[in-house]
């Protein structure tokens, strides 16, 4: 039977990417209803008329309705693919400028800013939880998505997937520095989301050396804003694993505090500047019986990811993926609960985590410390209990102040009040 599938966001700057990804997969997806919901009607209905008019001219078999009640868009789904940031970049921009004007990496996934932007996503997952049918699969993609799918598990009884397309990105640029294809490379990638490692790589399904491709990288690469190959190198040399691509904000902190400080404004305001023009350019082009929207913001393959665990479930396929989901036994040090980032084979009944052992050594110390940041943050975005704010700031390794993360709270918590009335 063809799915129902809810898209919570739909008016968002990555929903040409979902459109895209949606008709990667159009015969493995034909008959499907797609809902879509957004708190931006204006977006929502650009969004939808887009969408239909691509999928009328590839032809391809899905019917498309707009709904502006969560509650009705959600009723009767099989999946609801979250992808929304409560506040927009206005809170992602204070997100990334609070923390930083106290010395700390401002962001919008990690370190404190990271938290704020939970506290605000928490209470909507934990709302649309609730609203959605007992057995429909919430596919989220809603940052921070470690942190997103722990409350959801822990503080509800939803089945929800956390998704993360950082590895597919960060597993192109490894190929390039260790002199790999892409096609036929599969990299154990472990740890919480933005904080995984690799040391085992197969090419072809057999097992690579590492060693001295490491021991003989010669870093270069062009650095984009979400990643930095030499940065990546330099600490894959010193490590003897792969590093993700936000482990810079760990191991040179200070330096990427500097850089934020020298840019003169955050990510989220260089967004904000190209946004007009970007809906402009979709607008346009979402009348058009072919539209070819603007690739800007997701707007390429970013919505494949989650197209492709969706077909994994709907289809039973066995494919192995990589999300974030209830550990079960795949890190053997983090408790069974712990959401992890880890390999998986998802089929009908969801992600079954794959058995990886332990996290390296050098960097395990780390993760563990990133994993209690996160669930003390798990329950506090869900409770709205100050003190456990406090020792979720208290627990991240950005954080070497008491007083410094005691003003970060105060400071945010205020921002963001609209936002926050679990905190009330």
């Amino acid at each position: 039977m063809s799915p129902r599938i809810t898209v919570v966001g739909a008016g968002s700057g990555y929903l040409p990417g979902v459109i895209r990804g949606l008709l990667h997969r159009a015969s493995d997806l034909a008959g499907a209803e797609l809902v879509f919901h957004d708190v931006s009607d204006e977006h929502l209905q650009v969004m939808t008329l887009l969408a239909r008019n691509m999928f009328a001219a590839a032809g391809a078999d899905f019917t498309v309705r707009a709904e502006t009640s969560l509650k009705t868009a959600v009723d009767g789904a099989d999946f609801v693919f979250t992808t929304f940031r409560p506040g927009g970049l206005p809170a992602r921009h204070l997100d990334e400028s609070i923390p930083l004007k106290h010395g700390i990496v401002g962001q919008e996934t990690i370190g404190p800013g990271g938290f704020l932007m939970a506290c605000r996503s928490v209470p909507v997952l934990l709302e649309i939880a609730r609203a959605a049918p007992a057995d429909a699969w919430i596919i989220n993609y809603t940052n921070p998505t470690n942190i997103v799918t722990d409350a959801v598990l822990r503080h509800s009884d939803a089945k929800i997937i956390g998704l993360c397309d950082q590895w597919v990105g960060d597993t192109e640029v490894w190929a390039g520095l260790l002199g790999l294809p892409v096609d036929g490379l599969e990299i154990d990638w472990i740890g919480t989301n933005h904080g995984t490692w690799a040391e085992r790589v197969r090419l072809n399904g057999e097992e690579v050396d590492l060693a001295p491709r490491l021991a003989d990288l010669a870093p270069a690469g062009e650095a984009t804003p979400h990643r930095e190959p030499v940065r990546m190198a330099e600490l894959g040399k010193a490590l003897g694993l792969l590093v993700n691509s936000y482990a810079k904000y760990y191991y040179f902190h200070d330096d990427v505090v500097r850089e934020l400080r020298d840019k003169g404004r955050t990510r989220a305001e260089e967004i904000m500047a190209m946004l007009p023009g970007f809906y402009a350019q979709v607008a346009a082009e979402a009348g058009k019986a072919d539209p070819d929207p603007s690739r800007e913001r997701g707007g390429g393959e970013h919505g494949e990811f989650a197209v492709d665990v969706i077909c994994a479930i709907q289809r039973d396929e066995r494919r192995r993926l990589i999300l974030n989901t209830r550990n079960q036994g795949s890190i053997a040090s983090l408790e069974s609960d712990a959401v992890v980032e880890t390999p998986c084979i998802v089929g009908r009944h969801g992600p079954t985590p794959l058995v990886m052992g332990e996290i390296p050594r050098a960097v395990r110390g780390l993760t563990h410390a990133i994993h209690e940041y996160e669930r003390l943050a798990a329950d506090a975005a869900t409770t709205g209990d100050t003190r456990l704010a406090l020792q979720a700031l208290l627990a991240h390794p950005f954080v070497t102040n008491k007083r410094t993360a005691e003003k970060i709270l105060e400071e945010g918590l205020a921002a963001h009040s609209a936002y926050l009335p679990q905190f009330g």
